[in-house]
């Protein structure tokens, strides 16, 4: 690939994350006296109010990049029922940061942007699987589709419970298909990608453990949104586009998380729709793990699915299954890790006053 290519793909991403460092600095200082404050609860995480809706940064930059760049670019068909289902999501989103709107609202806003990208025609109709074998959806794309697109924004919104954690998601998987995108030609993804990462980037300076600034549901609800979206659009055939497991792998930590801990609640008879603190991530932080030590782990776990699945791609000399083990086996590792972190609590004796 040419290397003025990659070059200006950094000079854009190293330009959005400026921009974003900036804003985010210009909205920890406003962000309280506009009202968006996260004060802790019973469910927290943090100990103390913290000024929230960073998010704004990135997703202003991104949407405005995209918004500028639109006539230069090939973007892919449904690009703009994207845009505008990601600029939906966020402003729901912003306004639930401010004064907590009901959950059938978000919701709402949630399924609202899904069918105005399947409106657009962005509909998985088939499935690739690593080793190029394929899955036909039928008539299922459509609902699945749907699900897909509103179960990971509001699986980016719960996994956004401690510092860092979304926000080091998000860069390394945009960084990842960004890469993938280029190699392959698809510029539109390339682009958008290495701006989100860029951008994001320029926010975590900012909520790194200890974070001084959340991304808040706007942030959070739009990552998802995107990330959903640009896999919907761009999943073609195994060679013409993005393939759709890329995506599912390079996200992998906050799907598995988030779904296990879905499953574990239905089979347990629990309202799974309610707020809890029983996801993964939720449950280190409460045997004494530092949102550093959390945050370092999931983001350790990220970066080596990411390689993996660039490697993968690019040199193909990996046999399909091995992949799909690299993919699984830190997964399962976060889980055991966990499991053995409360057992051992479990098991440690009483301290007698």
């Amino acid at each position: 690939m040419n290397s003025t290519d990659w070059f200006r793909l950094l000079i854009l991403a190293l330009v959005a994350g400026g921009v974003a460092w900036l804003a985010t600095l210009a909205l920890r200082r406003w962000a309280v006296p506009l009202g968006l404050v996260d004060v802790p609860n019973e469910r927290s995480s943090h100990q103390l109010p913290t000024p929230r809706g960073g998010g704004v940064s990135f997703v202003v930059v991104v949407l405005a990049a995209m918004a500028a760049l639109r006539p230069a670019i090939a973007w892919p068909p449904g690009t703009s029922a994207l845009f505008w289902g990601s600029l939906l999501v966020a402003a729901v989103s912003l306004a639930d940061d401010r004064w907590r709107l009901p959950a059938a609202v978000r919701l709402g806003a949630h399924l609202a942007g899904a069918l105005t990208l399947v409106a657009s025609g962005a509909v998985v109709r088939q499935v690739w699987l690593p080793g190029g074998a394929s899955w036909s959806l039928g008539w299922l794309g459509l609902p699945l589709t749907l699900v897909w697109i509103v179960g990971l924004t509001n699986a980016y919104n719960f996994m956004d419970g401690i510092d860092g954690l979304a926000a080091g998601q998000a860069v390394i998987a945009a960084a990842v298909m960004a890469w993938m995108a280029h190699t392959r030609g698809v510029s539109g993804v390339a682009l958008t990608c290495a701006i989100l990462a860029g951008s994001v980037l320029g926010f975590l300076a900012h909520n790194w453990p200890p974070a001084r600034i959340f991304m808040g549901d706007v942030g959070s609800a739009f990552l998802g949104f995107t990330f959903a979206g640009w896999a919907v659009l761009s999943s073609g055939t195994e060679s013409g586009g993005l393939p759709f497991w890329a995506w599912v792998a390079v996200l992998a930590p906050f799907i598995f998380d988030t779904g296990v801990t879905l499953v574990s609640r239905i089979m347990r008879g629990q309202r799974w729709y309610q707020a809890h603190r029983e996801h993964f991530y939720q449950r280190l932080v409460r045997q004494g793990w530092s949102h550093l030590a959390v945050t370092g782990l999931y983001l350790g776990v990220a970066v080596f699915l990411g390689l993996a699945t660039l490697g993968y791609d690019s040199y193909g000399r990996m046999a399909p299954l091995v992949y799909i083990g690299l993919v699984i086996l830190p997964l399962i590792g976060i889980a055991v890790l966990v499991w053995w972190t409360e057992g051992k609590s479990a098991r440690r004796p009483a301290r007698i006053a």
